[in-house]
């Protein structure tokens, strides 16, 4: 019988990893400086003072063995906490990814030869994007030569004030979550999965409080606005709302929200009731949270949310996607066959995220080519220089060039900055170049990629006579040109 646990998932530099929810104790923002200890660790950044526990801080790169980054890569920092605060620590990360549901037997255990201790122990594959995350070890971290840890000997009661018998086993994991300006959590244990790019299509389901469908596991899944549900206001809609999915008996339904912020660990007394005049008392709140930054979150109840008549119903009427069959019994196998696609092409079936936009026509990127993808950022140096070339920003303490992905690909209509997107690229040498699209489309899964198309070696040519890749499924699938980015930022930076 299959076993599900719950991963708190984060990154750190260009690594992607996990903690099980057990032990991520909480998440706080990385503050100016560090103060010193007297030890010089591999990996050991200083400490941080949480609520009188001074809490030693590592850079899991450095301790990792990747080259020092001047830990430029963290805004916030990761709470481990083993055991009843018998042993605690931070990790330096950059953002908080949210929570993933992995069933036991899909983690792969790992091993490292030689002689640097490995850091984590198994790794598995994120369901909603298909990226590689490896779970952390933390009892391995702390046994690193000269790692300092923390026990937690301060007193609860003085900590919260919640009463002389608090301890650490009546706190509570909730997820952080924005829907305009107010503030939702949920205990992390009623969260399936979390999708950070939600892309929504119209359904005849579509309501007061659902706004269409979601794309999610080959079935169509309704998607609900939390607000509607509570009777306060509606979820602005900004073209980039997060989802939060929710496994009701009889299927899936998705919250859509602005963002999912933070995942922490608080005490159940710090959970407030809901003001006696104001609220509804529908049973979907069941109080009011303060974080320790002070801002305020409404309380949901999971249980109530899953126990509803109507959200169960919405649920049960997700729809397998015309045309979506389960994937090959091994992709491995397939990825080697090469078949005869349209027009005498030869293809290799293919099982992978695609990143779907406009450059003036639709297009595809491998989404594992793409390391993050922002808004047109606001204070960028504009440059006129009658090319691709947009501009400059800084992001990561690097200069980061804008160029305009449609005049690479010689459409030179100018993407508008109102609602242009940045696909951020990796170099190998360590850049990061930004190119920009006028629109996102979706997060896609293609059906085969064709193998053997010739490389012009001209940009200008990809959409015409460049490789392509079908998206979707084989029976309503649109064919696309396979744009490689991160073969045009090498190319690029090769002439700079």
């Amino acid at each position: 019988m299959s076993t599900e646990a719950l991963y708190g998932v984060f990154h750190t530099g260009h690594v992607r990893v996990a903690l099980p929810l057990d032990e991520l104790r909480e998440v706080i923002m990385r503050p100016p400086s560090f103060s010193k200890l007297p030890t010089t660790a591999e990996g050991l950044l200083g400490a941080v003072n949480l609520r009188h526990i001074v809490i030693p801080v590592l850079d899991l790169c450095r301790l990792a063995g990747y080259a020092n980054d001047d830990d430029r890569n963290g805004k916030v920092i990761v709470i481990v906490g083993l055991g009843q605060g018998e042993q605690m620590f931070g990790l330096l990360a950059e953002e908080i990814e949210g929570v993933a549901k992995i069933p036991r037997e899909a983690l792969q255990q790992t091993t490292v030869a030689g002689g640097r201790p490995a850091l984590f122990s198994h790794t598995f594959e994120r369901p909603e994007d298909g990226e590689v995350v490896s779970l952390l070890d933390a009892h391995a971290i702390t046994e690193l030569p000269g790692v300092p840890v923390v026990r937690d000997t301060v007193s609860r009661t003085a900590i919260t004030g919640a009463g002389e018998n608090t301890k650490d086993n009546s706190r509570r994991t909730v997820l952080l979550l924005r829907c305009g300006p107010i503030g939702l959590c949920i205990d992390v244990g009623h969260v399936y999965s979390v999708i950070p790019q939600l892309t929504l299509h119209p359904s005849p389901l579509d309501g007061v409080t659902c706004r269409g469908v979601v794309h999610l596991h080959d079935k169509a899944v309704p998607a609900v606005d939390p607000l509607k549900l509570l009777g306060l206001g509606s979820v602005p809609d900004d073209g980039n709302l997060r989802g939060l999915v929710i496994a009701m008996p009889r299927g899936l339904v998705v919250l859509t929200v602005s963002d999912i912020a933070d995942i922490t660990s608080v005490p159940v007394g710090e959970v407030l009731p809901l003001p006696p005049v104001g609220m509804r008392k529908d049973g979907f709140l069941t109080g009011v949270l303060r974080t320790a930054e002070g801002d305020q979150h409404l309380l949901l109840d999971g249980e109530a949310l899953r126990a509803d008549a109507e959200l169960d119903t919405l649920g049960s009427l997700g729809v397998p996607l015309a045309g979506s069959a389960p994937p090959p019994a091994s992709v491995a196998a397939a990825s080697r066959e090469k078949v005869t696609g349209p027009e005498g092409r030869r293809v290799v079936p293919s099982v992978r995220k695609f990143l779907t936009y406009s450059v003036g026509m639709e297009a595809a990127t491998p989404l594992a080519q793409i390391t993050e993808i922002l808004p047109y950022p606001q204070h960028a140096i504009g440059l006129d220089s009658g090319g691709a070339l947009l501009g400059v920003f800084t992001h990561r303490k690097l200069s980061v060039p804008l160029l305009s992905l449609p005049a690479l690909l010689g459409i030179h209509d100018a993407p508008d900055p109102a609602t242009a997107r940045v696909l951020l690229i990796d170099a190998p040498s360590g850049e990061l170049l930004g190119f920009v699209v006028p629109a996102l489309h979706a997060i896609e899964d293609s059906v085969w990629e064709e193998s053997d198309r010739e490389d012009t070696g001209d940009p200008g040519a990809l959409l015409q006579r460049g490789p392509l890749v079908k998206i979707g499924s084989e029976a309503q699938g649109r064919l696309l040109p396979n744009i490689d980015l991160s073969a045009l930022a090498a190319a690029e930076l090769s002439v700079a």
